[in-house]
């Protein structure tokens, strides 16, 4: 039984696998590249010292052996050369001749693969525990916990944000005060794709022709541009600051709005005296001191009132809105089975459930992911396959793996043929792009909060005089941010200087934006209550005293979460909403709110009560990423990049107003009440503004 994986065929399934397809029928197979991939890296670690010819690869790898009659030498040679990149891109490196020879052998030195050893302090331990509760995205933290488990390393267990309380440091810990103060911020900078595109501009040279497609504001559909690339940066939103080839001008692109991959532009293009001339002169920081301008309200206005008048289009049928996310590229599919596998030979047993959190994949990827690591292996000169065996070993259908297999959650693990080549297989592979990436965005974040703090208590007049407590609270902090540059320091030696440049740039613009929030996470620092004068989504204003726990920075947008005493709940405060505040040094939380400041911000989601009612929304290209922000039931994402949700609201007030502030880049579809709500008040304000 085979299946078709990128154009290629996959190879007859193992004795071992016909066993079990007589017994189910199979549906979910090995990932045919990946698997190659990872037998290519395998052979040739096996081989030793000695290494091994491109005759002898084809003929050991069994993925390369299935197809040897069927495909000629230039089609295998290309094959060999794509699974060689896929390797090195995950940080492989395989030793390659100064000219094609055919008795060239080819060697992984086992001393080179993985990381090299990053030995870490209790300190820098405990920071590294802590820096992954700077994030809420839950595919951002999981990543940042592979990359923690990768540099603690497989003897000791990874730090996690979801540490048992017993291990949590006390307060006379040296590092503890300061470490539990730097979670006073969490964020939320992008979605997965906007991370993707970043990590693209990290491997870029400044001044290089790049291509995207791109879909401004108030576009329909994206288009192609050409950009020579002279920056990027985080302000609320992500930017790539650049040349436009096409228009003859600097412009600015939120990521967000970014469709597909960006690279670089081929042929290369011969540049005008006019375009090296704007080059040159072009001015990045008045491109971002421009981005806070405010909108026209009479243009926003006139496009929300063009986007409802009329009676609604008949929305599309929608899918559930957790539908599994777009496939991973070739080289992170092979990137991340050699983590799972050597994260499996590293450790003395791992839970599917753990895999599937870890990874944030879904259950079929998970097995395809198995199979794969099960189907790798070669074969030695005696022609005998050696591969790997799991164990319990995963069916071959979908039902059987969901129903079965993950409901007994049983530990898995790993057996390789070669002990030697277990050894090495089973050291962390690398820091993931994404992984490294989150990781200095948060020491750098850290580093930089602590650096605030100090300053703002060296300027505070009414500071209390030096004594035995501050002094040891002093060196405590000096200590921990010590503990916390070393980390960094020992992270940046092993990555490339586009990400270290690019969490520079995104760890300034995840900072406090202004004296209330600075005010608002020293109060969550402190552990005090904070007195706020509020006005919701419908225009009521409130007056409450509430329990702070975290400050959750999301994009442009700056939330205080806390315990509410009014509501008796946890509730999220808007910053742009909080019409006046008043800490309370005096009133410390209470118990309830300590614990949820000890817990990972999660991403704010308004509570939904009796009088919440279902809506279906239309958001233009150029907004589609911010429905996530509405928890969207069903969704349709349609081909021009329009997304259509369906999700429920509290406030139809709440929701009107949104729609005025969006300018026609959000339609209502259902119900049809709220549009003609939409455009009597959007023709009622552009009144008042022409008066």
């Amino acid at each position: 039984m085979t299946e078709k994986i990128d154009g290629e065929t996959a190879p007859p399934a193992t004795d071992a696998q016909d066993l079990q397809a007589g017994e189910e029928e199979q549906d979910v197979y090995a990932d045919y590249g990946v698997a190659r991939a990872f037998s290519l890296a395998a052979s040739i670690l096996d081989a030793g010292q000695g290494g091994l010819t491109k005759a002898e690869i084809r003929d050991r790898v069994e993925h390369y052996r299935s197809q040897s009659e069927e495909q000629s030498q230039d089609a295998w040679e290309r094959l060999f050369s794509r699974d060689k990149d896929h390797l090195r891109s995950c940080g492989i490196a395989i030793e390659e001749p100064a000219a094609d020879r055919e008795d060239y052998r080819y060697r992984i030195d086992p001393a080179d693969y993985g990381l090299p050893p990053l030995p870490l302090s209790e300190t820098e331990t405990l920071v590294l525990s802590r820096a992954t509760q700077l994030w809420a995205g839950s595919r951002t933290r999981s990543w940042l916990e592979q990359a923690s488990w990768a540099l603690a390393g497989p003897g000791e267990p990874p730090p996690s944000s979801s540490a048992s309380p017993s291990v949590t440091p006390s307060s006379s810990s040296p590092a503890a005060a300061p470490a539990q103060a730097s979670t006073a911020l969490s964020f939320n900078l992008g979605s997965d794709e906007e991370f993707e595109r970043l990590t693209e501009l990290a491997a870029l040279e400044p001044r290089q022709p790049i291509c995207f497609d791109y879909t401004g504001r108030g576009a329909q559909q994206p288009e192609p541009r050409r950009v020579v690339l002279l920056d990027f940066a985080a302000r609320g939103h992500w930017y790539l600051i650049g040349h436009d080839l096409d228009r003859g001008a600097r412009r600015t692109f939120r990521l967000d709005r970014v469709h597909g991959p960006i690279g670089p532009l081929r042929p290369a293009p011969q540049l005008t005296e006019p375009d090296r001339a704007a080059i040159d002169a072009a001015d990045v920081g008045a491109a971002l001191d421009g981005l806070a301008g405010e909108e026209d309200p009479a243009r926003l206005l006139r496009g929300a009132l063009e986007a409802h008048e009329g009676p609604a289009p008949k929305p599309p049928r929608l899918a559930p809105a957790a539908a599994p996310r777009r496939a991973d590229p070739a080289h992170r599919k092979v990137e991340r089975v050699l983590a799972m596998a050597a994260y499996l030979l590293s450790a003395d047993g791992v839970r599917p459930s753990e895999l599937l959190t870890r990874h944030q994949i879904t259950p079929k990827q998970l097995l395809k992911d198995l199979l794969s690591i099960q189907q790798s292996g070669s074969f030695g000169p005696g022609q005998y396959g050696e591969f790997i065996d799991i164990h319990p070993a995963p069916p071959l259908n979908l039902d059987a793996f969901t129903q079965d297999y993950l409901v007994t959650d049983a530990p898995i693990t790993l057996a390789m043929p070669s002990a030697r080549t277990g050894d090495v297989l089973a050291r962390p592979l690398t820091l993931t792009k994404p992984g490294a990436l989150s990781l200095l965005i948060a020491l750098n974040t850290m580093i930089s909060a602590a650096d605030s703090a100090a300053d703002d208590t060296a300027a505070d007049d009414t500071a209390a005089d030096d004594t035995a407590a501050t002094a040891a609270a002093d060196a405590a902090a000096e200590s921990w941010v010590s503990a916390a540059e070393s980390l960094r320091g020992k992270i940046a030696r092993v990555l490339p200087a586009g990400l270290q440049e690019a969490a520079t740039k995104v760890a300034a613009g995840a900072q406090a934006r202004d004296e209330s929030t600075a005010e608002l996470r020293a109060a969550v620092t402190g552990g005090c209550c904070v007195e706020l004068r509020y006005e919701d989504a419908s225009g009521t204003i409130t007056e409450r005293v509430v329990e702070p726990t975290h400050v959750y920075i999301d994009g442009p947008r700056t939330y205080l979460q806390a315990w509410c005493r009014l509501a008796q709940g946890p509730r999220n405060f808007l910053g742009s909403r909080i019409r006046a505040q008043r800490p309370l040094p005096e009133e410390p939380i209470s118990e309830t709110a300590r614990l949820l400041a000890q817990s990972p911000a999660e991403p704010p989601r308004p509570p939904q009560g009796s009088g919440a009612f279902d809506v279906v929304l239309r958001f233009s290209p150029a907004a589609a990423a911010l429905a996530d922000r509405y928890a969207p039931q069903r969704q349709r994402i349609q081909p021009d990049g329009v997304r259509i949700i369906s999700t429920w609201f509290q406030s139809r007030e709440a929701l009107i107003r949104l729609c005025l502030q969006l300018g026609g880049d959000l339609t209502v579809l259902v119900p049809a009440e709220i549009r003609e709500k939409v455009t009597m008040r959007a023709r009622e304000e552009l009144s008042v503004l022409s008066e």
